[in-house]
């Protein structure tokens, strides 16, 4: 099976007498992460809000975010892990949006709330539209679409590393201005557009009788992509609302 969602792509590594997967199994394993994740992430929020304790947002936010990388990471090189570190993930992927949410709330008031129905409208645009076909996962759509989300991954390590090492920024980018806005905006378009990459590839793994355990790295893949979008949506509303 071919793939070129790195978090989709090691389906082969399964044993051939394993029971097929299917899109029921897929959305009961999606909707069950999303859940885990929801459940941490409103803890970790109301928690800090009512606490107003900061220092554990941003800690749960730091360790939720490099927690769920690494696990992404070896999710991706070792397939068959998935199943053991799928609740792991969203657990760390919980923390990390309950520190950002809280974050953003502190600067942004109502900021989460407009960022999560943004994230929920978009996925059902996305999904109605991948339906209908108006939206085609072709190769030269993946190739787009793929280019793009390792050209942000890149633009963001730089950030980081910039950040971290000298406590400065790309010039522009990050900021609340014309430029940051748009970048923000394009980068919100890339992650939703994720989505129609894991509805074609759940699909055609379906189709491909692709393994029964394989459901698990779907669902990963497709909390990762939800994950990704609210991200920037949240970033999206902060900038606006600086401008």
């Amino acid at each position: 099976m071919q793939s070129n969602n790195p978090i989709l792509t090691r389906a082969e590594t399964y044993a051939n007498y394993e029971k097929p997967m299917s899109i029921q199994g897929t959305i009961g394993k999606s909707v069950l992460l999303t859940a885990v994740s929801a459940a941490v992430g409103l803890a970790v929020f109301f928690y800090t809000i009512l606490t107003m304790q900061a220092g554990i947002a941003y800690m749960s936010a730091l360790v939720g975010g490099i927690g769920g990388f690494i696990l992404a990471l070896i999710i991706t090189f070792k397939s068959n892990s998935t199943r053991s570190l799928a609740i792991p993930y969203a657990l760390f992927e919980g923390a990390f949006l309950g520190g950002v949410s809280f974050i953003f709330q502190m600067k942004y008031p109502g900021a989460p709330l407009q960022a999560l129905l943004a994230t929920f409208v978009t996925t059902f645009i996305m999904f109605a539209l991948y339906q209908k076909r108006i939206i085609r996962a072709t190769e030269k759509f993946k190739a787009v679409v793929i280019s793009a989300s390792m050209a942000i991954a890149v633009v963001f390590l730089a950030q980081f590393v910039l950040s971290l090492a000298f406590s400065s920024s790309i010039p522009y980018v990050f900021e609340s201005n014309w430029l940051g806005i748009g970048f923000a905006a394009f980068v919100a378009v890339i992650a939703s557009l994720n989505l129609i990459l894991d509805f074609d590839l759940i699909e055609n793994a379906v189709a491909q009788q692709a393994p029964e355990t394989f459901e698990w790295t779907c669902a990963v893949a497709l909390l990762a992509t939800l994950v990704w979008m609210y991200f920037s949506f949240l970033r999206l509303i902060g900038l606006i609302s600086n401008d």
